[in-house]
This record gives C-alpha cells, structure tokens and sequence, in this order.
C-alpha cells in the first residue's frame, strides 16, 4: 500500500513558489494589494487555475468568480472534506493572509493525485473572493455567495471602495459567469462534510511563544461601526474656556478610553479574548487648525470577542458612554450604520482530529481564539469548520507580513493528514 502523503513535501516546495511569484506579480509597495474582484486578485486566481490543470485537477469557476478545485476521478457532487481560503488582501497588506490557505490545499491534492491510489479522495479546496472588508464596507462576500448564504441581487449593489463601482459590475467585467466552462455548484452542508481552513496567524501569540500551529477555538464575532461621528461645535483655542466648549476630538477619545478601561477590566479577571479598537479617528482637514475646538470628528469602532455575552456588555457601555459624553460634553454622536457577526464556535471534534494530526509529527500546538475567517460562513451553513494558524512573524494586515517556509510545511501536513483521517462518505476511496 503507498503512502498517500510521500509526495507531499516535493508539492509543498512547488506551492511556496507558487505564493512567492504571486506576490511578486501583485507587489503594490509598500507591501501587496489584491483589491476583491480586481485584475490583481484575478492574477492569483489564474495562478491558482494554471496549478491546478498543470498537477491534473479539474477547476470549476462559480457565476461569482469562486473556484473549486477537485481530484480527478471526484464528480462536483460529491460529499467532500474541504479546504481553502481567499484571495484578496487588505491595501498594502501580506501576500500570506488568505493566499497560504489556498496554497496549502493545492499542496494536499497535488500530493494526493500523485498517489495512483488517491486520485478519487472527496477533497476539495476552495479558493474565494472578498474576504476582507476594506474594499466593499463589509466581509465574507465571496464565500457568502458560494454557499448561499447571500443572492447577488442582495449584495450586488455594495460599491467598492477604491473604484466607485458596484460588486456585480466588478464580477462582471472579470467575465464571470464563464458561460463556456462548466459553473460549479454553490456549496451547503450537503457537499461539504467539513471545512478546514489553513490561515496565518494574525497576532504575535505564537511568535511570542514559540509553537508553530495553533488551533482556533472558535472565530471572535464583532460589533462594528464603520463610518462613525461626533458632532459638537468649532471654537477658538485661546478664548473658550472649558465649561463653553464642545470638544468633538475630547469627547471622541473619552469615549475610547471608556471602552479601553472596560478592556483592561476583562483582562484583570482573566478574559485575554476581548479587543477593541478605533481604527479611524480625523478631524475635517478643510475646517480643523491648531487654534481651533474641533466640532467634528469622524472615526470607526470595531469590537470584537468568542462570547456573545462580551460583545453585549460592550455594546451597552458603548452606548452609556454616549449618553453620559453627549450630555456631559454637548456634543452629539451618530455612530451610523452598525454591522457585525456573531461569534462561532469551531467543532470540537475537529479540533481534537488536527491536535491528533500534529502529535505524531513532533508539532506542538495550543488552542486560541481567532479573527474572522471564511471557516465562519462555513459554520454558519452548518459545515462543522475547524482553523488551523500558522506561525507568522509581525502580525498581519501590514507590510511586513512574514511566513517562515518551514512554518509553513509544518502547518500543511497536519492538514494533510486531518484530511486524510476524516470519514469519507459511503462509496468514495
């Protein structure tokens, strides 16, 4: 009998190459840039697809741009275990974040129809658009569309943000549907018995301590208000005294530090899951100076936890806080539209089949929440999902993403053997 995974680090060197040229070719400096459904992400995706058929596996492009790649002797309606993630980065980000989970797949079916006896395995990899949510104002979008769980008639119009134009005209001036290739079916719980999803870490938590792998336990859900504003009144800095003012930038960083200390205090009794943060903070360039109150601040909140019942109590603060600083400070907060997704629970069992995995190998592992990923729509289909994190030097979502080669082999064969010891559906090889 042959070993389903003797190929797999001659396919693992042939990825890393392949995620090197892809970044390279869409290098924005400083760092990379693939904005969802531009001709930078689509760059990767063809990468990917040159992959695929090169290594003998068939490629299926969806009507939104997605793509499924499976083995040879597997028919698309198929129950399949199945890997992935996405393509896009944010502006200026890591060429590792989402494209190395994709890259990992390839590597595992590769590997797998090398092996005569692996060439009908139910695997799929799926590679997806518009993870990120800088370019259309919210996330998820490409694997929203693959299962289902969105209509391009209900998300069609979002703008992205760069271009000026809509998501469908986006998808459509990509040529997608390709009308003359066969469109793969949209995925459910049906034709996806799990869903493992390979990611970089996007925290210092491993670095710091020194384990290569990480297994989330679940993806933090979030409370978001992207397009933020207090509103008090402009002054002069010398004339007004404290008690007349309406000080947007104050009452604005006052409430910060509210949220900040309910931070602090989750820490103090022992929850490290909680984050907060206020990624966008900026007075009117047209009407603030250095000898002015500033009347306008326009910022955005973005809170995160795995608990539900965290986002809850840091949501009610957020809007006591509001409260008390409105009338306090006579200002006004309008904190616009509000979006967000509740936390999901990676599946136990699955966490314990990738600690299994790693165990023979010599591959230390730890268990930790994660940031959003595609394995949460896969979740919220209710496609049992698990997260494997890969070590990764200077966070992500920046420039200096790093990914150790080594780091990553690592992480691809503990997925390559959870797949391959999950059940496979009655009448698969």
């Amino acid at each position: 009998m042959t070993d389903p995974l003797s190929h797999l680090d001659s396919c693992i060197a042939e990825v890393w190459e392949f995620l090197e040229r892809i970044g390279h070719e869409t290098t924005d400096s400083p760092g990379i840039t693939r904005a969802a459904w531009s001709r930078n992400d689509e760059i990767a995706a063809d990468g990917v697809r040159i992959f695929a058929r090169r290594h003998g596996l068939q490629v299926l492009n969806d009507a939104f741009g997605n793509i499924q790649l499976l083995l040879p002797g597997v028919d698309p309606a198929t129950p399949c275990v199945t890997t992935g993630s996405h393509l896009d980065s944010v502006p200026h980000g890591g060429n590792y974040d989402g494209l190395a989970g994709i890259a990992a797949g390839l590597a595992v079916l590769a590997a797998a129809n090398a092996d005569p006896a692996s060439r009908t395995k139910p695997f799929r990899v799926v590679a997806m658009r518009g993870e990120e949510s800088p370019w259309f104002g919210t996330a998820y979008l490409g694997s929203r569309l693959l299962l289902g769980l969105s209509t391009l008639d209900e998300i069609g119009d979002l703008v992205r943000s760069d271009s000026g134009q809509s998501l469908r005209h986006h998808i459509w001036q990509l040529g997608y549907p390709r009308t003359v290739e066969a469109v793969a079916p949209l995925l459910n719980s049906d034709l996806v018995t799990s869903f493992l999803e390979l990611h970089i870490e996007q925290g210092p938590l491993l670095e710091a301590d020194g384990i290569p792998v990480g297994i989330a336990t679940a993806v933090r859900g979030n409370v978001r208000f992207p397009d933020a504003r207090c509103i008090g009144a402009y002054g002069h800095s010398a004339a007004l005294p404290r008690r007349f003012r309406r000080d947007a930038v104050l009452a604005v960083a006052e409430l910060a530090l509210g949220l900040d200390g309910f931070w602090k205090d989750r820490i103090a009794r022992g929850d490290e899951d909680f984050v907060f943060t206020v990624g966008k903070f900026s007075t009117d360039a047209v009407l603030h100076a250095m000898t002015k109150v500033a009347g306008e601040v326009k910022f955005s909140l973005n809170i995160g936890a795995a608990a539900k019942t965290s986002l809850d109590e840091a949501r009610a603060l957020l809007f006591d806080l509001i409260k008390g600083i409105g009338k306090d400070r006579g200002v006004t907060f309008e904190l616009g539209r509000e979006v967000g997704t509740p936390p999901t629970p990676m599946d136990g069992q699955l966490i314990a089949l990738i600690e299994d995995a790693a165990r023979p190998l010599g591959i230390a592992t730890c268990r930790m929440p994660t940031v959003g990923h595609d394995a949460a729509m896969f979740a919220r289909a209710g496609i049992p999902c698990a997260v494997l994190l890969i070590r990764n030097a200077n966070g992500s979502h920046n420039s200096e993403e790093a990914l150790d080669r080594r780091d990553f082999a690592a992480g691809v064969h503990v997925l390559a053997r959870a797949m391959h010891r999950l059940p496979q559906p009655t009448g698969s090889r």
